[in-house]
């Protein structure tokens, strides 16, 4: 690439429902800045996809009663649909689940985090929110609390 090259990534949803107005509007300001980029002469890659390994999908799933392979695949799918409903212009859309570009990438990534010292082993404990995907003490929850009075 030269130096005036872009490489912009969407963030990559859960696809444990379809998809909302805050990802669609995501999409089209990507593509915005992609194609302003590209007529000014930049090379840019434009990517984008979706998240499909978490316990928010496998929920989702159990709720509606669905395999969850086959709930992912379905949302995902819906996803990758808005992209023509929006005449978005990405250059790939990645599936973590089945593309097999991912699973090599993410070890990649691993390596390189933990060559650098960047891994480590902590133990973890209290209330686990699932929509926050984090641990809460008693403290955090009762200034949150205390916050929200």
């Amino acid at each position: 690439m030269t130096d005036k090259s872009l490489y912009l990534t969407t963030t990559i949803p859960y696809v444990n429902a379809s998809p909302h107005i805050g990802f669609a509007l995501e999409l089209v300001q990507a593509d915005a800045l992609a194609r302003y980029r590209k007529a000014e002469g930049w090379t840019v890659r434009l990517q984008t996809g979706s998240d499909e390994n978490s316990l928010k999908n496998v929920l989702a799933a159990e709720r509606a009663g669905c395999e969850p392979s086959a709930f992912v695949a379905d949302n995902a799918r819906r996803f990758h649909e808005l992209q023509t409903a929006l005449n978005i212009d990405a250059d790939d859309f990645i599936r973590t689940s089945s593309d097999p570009r991912h699973r090599p990438a993410v070890e990649r990534l691993w390596r390189a985090c933990e060559a650098s010292g960047d891994l480590y082993r902590k133990s973890y404990a209290g209330l686990y929110c699932t929509g926050c995907e984090q641990f809460y003490s008693d403290g955090e929850l009762a200034a949150a609390a205390a916050r929200s009075t």
